[in-house]
């Protein structure tokens, strides 16, 4: 008699074995997750900045966090600046999945993932202090001799590539600070900057223009980009990417750039 009665209530204990080790679910449990994408940056103002409370800011942040994230349905989180050297290596490692902005480079492009789409193209210049008898660049020759600054893992333009030409680099996120210090002090005899737009930001901002002389290099615009791991995750992201760019206009990176300049 109690063994039949023990052996019909058995699926009801079973029934309260299986709920009670069941995980207590909250409100936001049954919500699906959402994925964060981790960019890391580098000091390239008005692009990619640090603001005075130390949050991350620029115009290619802005970018991702107004076109990219919200169509992607992630959330990003922001971390650096970093000299890209670092920034490189964290991509490489797994601890960020972007940098929003640089230029493509051979040794790049073994290690890691270039979107089809380029965000913006950029010009090249040299600089000069105010007082140089450099007025012009019209050949390669006019800067025979000269020891230019510039910084590490950057694109170098083929018009700077002779070896009567010496590039002396600096690996640092204030890169322009210091080379604008070594112009100044006569330890370089000018400086070679790739993104012409970002370096009058700067310098305009730092109250520096009055110091030199900016001489536009007559080379093609060089192209910048998003980049990403060579991993599984790095090729999901670059693929989504890919199928967003075809969707977001032309001109917003542009658009979001203006912005900057016309505010501050």
């Amino acid at each position: 008699m109690i063994r039949n009665r023990l052996v019909s209530l058995l699926p009801v204990l079973l029934l309260c074995v299986f709920v009670l080790s069941m995980p207590v679910l909250s409100a936001d449990d049954s919500k699906p997750v959402r994925e964060t994408i981790r960019i890391g940056i580098f000091s390239l103002a008005p692009f990619m900045k640090s603001t005075e409370n130390g949050d991350a800011s620029g115009a290619s942040v802005d970018f991702w966090r107004e076109y990219l994230a919200p169509a992607m349905n992630t959330d990003i989180v922001v971390s650096g600046p970093y000299p890209i050297p670092r920034l490189e290596m964290m991509l490489e490692n797994g601890e960020i999945d972007v940098i929003p902005n640089i230029t493509k480079i051979p040794d790049r492009e073994t290690r890691f993932l270039y979107p089809s789409r380029p965000l913006a193209n950029i010009s090249s210049c040299i600089v000069v202090r105010r007082d140089s008898p450099l007025e012009t660049i019209n050949a390669q020759e006019d800067l025979f001799g000269m020891t230019i600054g510039y910084i590490t893992s950057g694109y170098v333009p083929p018009f700077i590539l002779h070896e009567q030409i010496e590039l002396e680099l600096v690996t640092t996120t204030e890169f322009r600070e210091i080379n604008h210090r070594k112009l100044m002090n006569g330890r370089v005899d000018a400086l070679l900057d790739i993104n012409y737009l970002s370096l009058v930001y700067e310098m305009n901002s730092k109250g520096y223009s009055k110091d030199i002389r900016i001489i536009p290099l007559d080379e093609d615009r060089v192209a910048i980009y998003s980049l990403f791991g060579q991993t599984y995750r790095g090729r999901k992201l670059r693929a989504l990417y890919d199928e967003i760019m075809e969707t977001v206009p032309p001109d917003a990176f542009d658009t979001i750039t203006r912005r900057y300049l016309v505010v501050e």
